[in-house]
């Protein structure tokens, strides 16, 4: 899709007209699709579908109203693939917390509720310690925690890695 096409549906779409995001969406549904399976995180595809909605509002589109070709869509796409090496990122580090406090679990229950609980989450803040338990102890997913607290999948994330990491330099 070229930059004139481009720009005439992006002004529609920002004129309340939501029926010409569809249109938008077919010219990036393949690179979302694609990074999500690439990423693996949870919510990838919803997360890259809401930045691409983010950023149709955000993009100074009078940049690429002298240029012709796809200059615009080359933007946009190269804004979704740094959103997506972000949320890799954000997924490494969440692994490897992960697999930090998948070594306490194989620990026998009894100490792991002695040491953990009256030590450890004592160091953490409420909203931490509310996190852990709901993630660790009830398993929810990050998106049933971000309900339940009425804050975001990456509030959930950022926190429970706060609190992971502040766990992990308090048992070092």
């Amino acid at each position: 899709m070229e930059n004139g096409c481009l720009i005439t549906l992006i002004k529609k779409f920002r004129e309340k007209d939501m029926s010409v995001f569809p249109v938008i969406f077919a010219e990036f549904e393949g690179l979302i699709y694609h990074y999500s399976l690439k990423c693996q995180a949870e919510d990838t595809f919803e997360e890259l579908t809401v930045f691409l909605l983010e950023l149709l509002y955000k993009v100074d589109i009078s940049r690429f109203q002298k240029l012709t070709g796809e200059g615009l869509k080359r933007y946009i796409a190269v804004s979704l693939r740094n959103k997506y090496l972000a949320f890799s990122k954000a997924d490494t580090v969440l692994k490897k917390n992960n697999q930090f406090l998948d070594e306490f679990v194989s620990v026998e229950p009894d100490f792991l509720e002695e040491f953990i609980f009256r030590e450890g989450l004592d160091k953490l803040t409420p909203k931490q310690r509310e996190i852990i338990v709901f993630k660790y102890l009830h398993n929810y997913t990050n998106n049933e925690i971000a309900k339940i607290l009425n804050i975001s999948r990456q509030a959930v994330n950022q926190i429970k890695n706060r609190a992971v990491e502040t766990l992990r330099e308090y048992y070092k």
